[in-house]
């Protein structure tokens, strides 16, 4: 199992766009149904931070890059991130209760 985290905040003005994006993306993914993945998506009550969380089960390669919406979401990220575009990193998962199924 691997586990992404990604992590950035937007510019104020963003954010609107940001949510609508996120929320396309997860319908395509919703239609599609890929086997193998978790994947969640948080936001900072009423702020400008997100965070993304994916886990893959072994053996599974990634079906986001494959998603137009999921594309879609990571340009519209990358238009409004304040500072460098976040990029995916590897964690482990220590401990874990009822979190992730």
């Amino acid at each position: 199992m691997s586990v992404f985290m990604i992590s950035y905040q937007v510019a104020d003005e963003g954010v609107a766009e940001v949510v609508e994006a996120i929320e396309k993306a997860f319908a395509a993914v919703d239609a599609q149904r890929p086997d193998g993945i978790r994947y969640t998506y948080l936001r900072r009550a009423g702020g400008t931070e997100f965070v993304a969380l994916l886990e893959l089960a072994d053996g599974v390669e990634n079906p986001l890059p494959g998603l137009a919406e999921a594309r879609r979401l990571q340009a519209t990220v990358a238009r409004w991130a304040v500072g460098p575009a976040p990029a995916p990193q590897p964690f482990e998962v220590l401990g874990d209760y009822r979190m992730r199924g």
